[in-house]
């Protein structure tokens, strides 16, 4: 006679049930991350966890204003490490600045942080890290004497187009996703950065 297959053991109460519908995942903690942005001259807020439908973020930040007072008007909803991300890459942003531009940096015109949405806005795509407050949009850039740049198609050999060249090159040793003109149609006008975890840690830098 064929032996049965043991019995599984019981599964334990606080899996079952209701304890387990109670059971809740402890968010990540940011605290060193934190300590690592008022180090950077980050000036930021924590804001209440964000869990609206599959759109969640449990420790978001208000990030207002980066190093050297660069402002982010409106502020940025991002996770700690995201807005760690930017502001490192916004620090070499005011190197090439003051470089390429002979002007300082003074702003940053951001499309959005969090919004709750699929990729490229389509209602259908999967979620976009915009969902998860881990990615953002730049649109712009405002300067101390000079007028302001946007992000898009520049004349070749112009010191705007080398400038955004430039900064869009040193965004890829930041961030895993760097998208803009030229990429497609959706990010002709800005820069999107986001660092959305690919096999192999690919990186996506169009």
């Amino acid at each position: 006679m064929p032996v049965p297959p043991p019995t599984p053991p019981e599964r334990p109460p606080e899996l079952s049930g209701e304890a387990a519908l109670a059971l809740k995942v402890s968010p990540p903690d940011d605290t060193a991350c934190r300590v690592r942005l008022k180090r950077l001259g980050v000036e930021f807020e924590s804001l209440s966890p964000i869990a609206e439908g599959q759109c969640t973020a449990p420790l978001p930040l208000k990030v207002t204003k980066l190093a050297d007072g660069i402002a982010l008007p409106g502020g940025a909803t991002l996770t700690c490490q995201v807005a760690e991300s930017f502001a490192r890459w916004a620090t070499e942003v005011q190197v090439a600045a003051d470089r390429t531009l002979k002007h300082p940096l003074t702003g940053l015109e951001l499309g959005g942080t969090y919004v709750c949405r699929g990729q490229n806005h389509d209602v259908d795509a999967k979620l976009s890290d915009h969902a998860f407050a881990a990615a953002v949009d730049v649109m712009g850039f405002t300067f101390a004497g000079r007028a302001g740049i946007p992000v898009k198609a520049m004349p070749a050999g112009s010191e705007e187009a080398e400038f955004l060249a430039s900064i869009r090159t040193k965004a890829c040793g930041f961030f895993r996703t760097v998208l803009g003109p030229g990429s497609n149609a959706a990010h002709a006008n800005h820069f999107h950065l986001d660092e959305r975890e690919r096999n192999a840690g690919h990186r996506l830098c169009e």
